[in-house]
């Protein structure tokens, strides 16, 4: 066995980095920033590799000796025979081989070959001596799997000295075989399978030779037959008898010879395969698929950029050559990696500081001190709280769950495909039906984990509004009743219509439809019973005064129902046009502004800013590039298309949505190269990410400005109700003006519709489909995998 200890000095992934992310229940974290993307997994653990070798210091080979001489120690102290310690002393080596403790090797010493044990590459901690413990308590087989898991080769050796004998133990063991029995058919076994040299080890010939002991040495599978009922409380009946088939009654036959069986050790194997991404015999297109998805969701950045880098590539090329042209290009392609890169740095560091903000104020309270208004403390927590998981959310956490959602549904579809077909004659099928079941719980764990932090913010929001509004309708009702309730119903319109109009509840892009038929019931369902359902006093006056006009210029002719509703709606317009219109034109000021910037980054520096001669030429400060006449045309060319495009797409998915809420009727469809078809999950679950991340910006700030709304609102409570106590006999409210009162309602009730319809909406539709969709599938999978919890 190995004696010898040598330094062996190498650079392979460390044991916490071979990992897989560490999953933390949710009440003590927010989980982990993962980006799924190849770019992010691959600098970090580059840097985190080289710190850590720069930083964490040597293994130490003496400490790998003494912690193999003490695993040794206790084993030999439970076990008597050598042969046994010297199979039990390899295969603590092989254990420590897999962690990278050690690392065994072969000798030649003198005319024979030895095993040598020398010093592995990873440092012993705690951490790493507990994981060696556990792989030193696991069978010889399982030792194996793991090899096979992670692709790796097998110590020099193992298949003679670990393998072998542990079948040979285990089948003496489990079928009551003598040791000789035992060896020759696992030699012959080993032989007939092509199992001969330690690089022939593969799961697929264990698998046979396990089924093959089994199907040779297990029990026959009989059932106790029942007695007759004439001869109760007799002997048993005899078993069947093949000479006297008349006599006896049949028995159960044994299984047949080719029925494959996996024990829990095998399907243990497999799901450790497919949850580190890999697979045995179904092929893994992750990769592909995160690529394909990639590019189907930027079609539209990609399809502009590539059609700006070539219409300019080509004008230069016509106007100055092909070297101009390709330097051009280059140039591009340089820019391009530049900004990619930085802007996905950018984005990651931003996203894990993010994480670690949400992390520290995730102890925030909402329950409420005085009169429903939160600790300073814990509002200035919670809109931290909010904020940073908004900018994870929108920017990693969305795409993340389509993309974890995706593979659950396609490995979903293709497992129920093929339990249709299921032979278990056949070791390959049996193989594909285990990994596809693994496969679909590694999905649903990637699912779960993606999930974890839009769950928390989404339910956090509601949560907050369903406090706020306990808080507001006890509020309102005495509102209400004090001070309109009793209000001629015409009064009260006029009233709410100018306050709906008041600067301080007017928005930038939505405002309350005051010349709308029934536009306060919407606003006040409960509260307004007796209001009149003809539309608002001021647009039946406008209408009435154009009626008169008309009756006395124009006394032939008469307004349609038609005529009548286009100029409530024109009423309605102006009614506020000059506050609607300030507040629209700087809204789209605002996006349009966004649009350039976006817009001249990536069309800008790669197609305007040409040089000034006739030939293009590379101008290094202190000399500025000058735009050229056909460089501006050439990005307002692709800047309008690219607000143009950026619209229309915005447009389409608003379409589809309402098809997928039933908004609309008819299937949402799609036309690919088979033809027109029905949109698939994954696309419908697209179209509401796209949607909601659009959407989740604007979402937080509503409920913010919700916040303080509903900080106001309580303020003002407190001063009425100091008020009222200076005069017992006055009701509540009764020292509060009328429209103050109406536009403290208004207010408040703004932000509550519009976060109210972006829950029934994007936002609320993809955290709901995410549940009710996997749900769906666990429910077609049951037969197939046990109960899970929800997501």
């Amino acid at each position: 066995m190995p004696s010898e200890i040598r330094n062996q000095r190498g650079s392979p992934l460390s044991a916490t980095e071979r990992k897989e992310t560490v999953r933390t229940s949710e009440d003590s974290s927010l989980g982990q920033i993962d980006y799924g993307r190849w770019r992010g997994r691959f600098v970090f653990s580059r840097i985190g590799g080289f710190i850590k070798r720069l930083f964490g210091g040597g293994p130490s080979a003496a400490k790998a000796l003494r912690v193999y001489d003490s695993f040794r120690y206790a084993a030999h102290e439970e076990l008597s025979s050598p042969i046994q310690r010297s199979l039990r002393d390899y295969h603590i080596a092989c254990a420590m081989a897999y962690h990278h403790v050690c690392v065994l090797g072969e000798e030649k010493k003198g005319e024979a070959m030895k095993l040598v044990l020398s010093g592995g590459s990873e440092k012993i901690s705690e951490q790493v001596l507990t994981e060696v413990r556990k792989t030193v308590s696991c069978s010889t087989v399982e030792l194996t799997y793991k090899y096979l898991a992670e692709d790796r080769t097998l110590p020099v050796g193992f298949l003679k000295r670990a393998l072998i004998p542990d079948l040979i133990q285990s089948t003496v063991r489990d079928f009551n075989v003598d040791a000789d029995t035992a060896e020759a058919t696992i030699v012959k076994l080993a032989q007939d399978t092509g199992l001969l040299n330690d690089t022939d080890i593969t799961f697929e010939r264990i698998l046979e030779i396990k089924n093959a002991l089994r199907w040779r040495f297990a029990p026959e599978t009989r059932t106790q037959v029942e007695q007759l009922p004439g001869r109760r409380g007799k002997g048993p009946v005899s078993r069947f008898d093949p000479s006297i088939p008349a006599a006896t009654p049949p028995g159960l036959e044994r299984p047949k010879a080719t029925r494959y069986h996996l024990d829990k050790v095998d399907r243990t194997h497999i799901q450790n395969v497919a949850d580190k991404g890999g697979g045995i015999k179904l092929k893994n297109t992750d990769t592909r698929d995160r690529i394909k998805r990639h590019f189907l969701r930027n079609k539209r950045y990609f399809s502009l950029n590539s059609a700006a880098i070539v219409v300019s590539t080509v004008l230069i090329g016509l106007v100055s050559g092909g070297i101009a042209a390709a330097a051009a290009l280059f140039s591009y392609i340089a820019w391009y990696g530049v900004w990619s890169g930085g802007t996905e740095l950018i984005r990651m560091t931003k996203a894990i500081r993010a994480l670690q903000r949400a992390e520290a104020s995730a102890d925030y309270k909402l329950e409420v001190n005085d009169l429903g208004v939160l600790s300073e403390m814990d509002d200035k927590k919670f809109r931290v709280f909010l904020k940073s998981l908004r900018y994870i959310c929108s920017h990693e956490t969305l795409t993340r769950i389509f993309t974890a959602y995706s593979a659950l549904e396609k490995d979903a579809q293709m497992r129920l495909e093929m339990e249709r077909e299921k032979d278990e004659s056949n070791l390959e099928a049996v193989i594909r039906l285990e990994e596809g079941k693994a496969r679909y719980l590694y999905r649903r764990r990637n699912l779960q984990d993606a999930f974890k932090l839009y769950r928390r913010f989404y339910t956090a929001a509601v949560s907050d509004v369903e406090r706020m509004d306990q808080e507001w309708e006890p509020v309102l009702d005495q509102l209400w009743n004090g001070k309109f309730k009793n209000m001629d119903p015409e009064k009260r319109e006029r009233l709410f219509s100018h306050a709906a109009n008041d600067p301080r509840v007017i928005g930038k892009s939505y405002h309350f439809k005051t010349k709308q038929t029934g536009w306060l019931q919407k606003v006040f369902p409960k509260m307004t019973d007796d209001l009149t359902s003809d539309g608002s006093i001021a647009s039946k006056e406008a209408v009435e005064e154009l009626e008169r006009i008309l009756a006395e210029e124009m006394p032939d002719i008469e307004l349609s129902e038609e005529e009548k509703s286009r100029f409530n709606t024109h009423a309605d317009r102006v009614a506020n046009a000059l506050i609607l219109a300030e507040n629209g034109v700087r809204s789209y000021l605002n996006v349009w502004l966004k649009g350039a910037i976006k817009s001249t980054m990536l069309h800008g520096f790669k197609v305007v800013w040409h040089a000034s001669e006739r030939r293009p030429a590379l101008e290094i400060s202190p000399h500025v590039p000058k735009p050229t006449v056909d460089g501006l045309i050439i990005f307002g060319f692709f800047f309008l298309a690219d607000l143009f495009v950026d619209r229309y797409n915005e447009a389409v998915n608003k379409e589809r949505f309402e098809r997928i809420t039933g908004k609309k009727t008819g299937k949402s469809m799609v036309w690919d190269w088979q033809g027109q078809r029905k949109r698939t999950g994954r696309e419908e679950m697209n179209t509401m990410r796209r949607l909601a991340k659009d959407q989740l910006e604007d979402f937080v700030d509503r409920m913010l400005k919700l916040h303080d709304s509903h900080k106001d609102i309580m303020k003002e409570v407190r001063l009425q109700q100091q008020l009222s106590q200076v005069n017992p006999g006055s009701p509540m409210f009764d020292h509060m003006d009328d429209r103050e009162a109406a536009v403290l309602i208004l207010r408040r009730q703004y932000h509550h519709q519009i976060i109210s319809e972006m829950m029934m909406g994007a936002i609320g539709k993809y955290y709901e489909s995410v549940m009710t969709k996997t749900a769906s599938w666990d429910q077609k999978m049951s037969h197939i995998i046990p109960p899970q919890t929800p997501i």
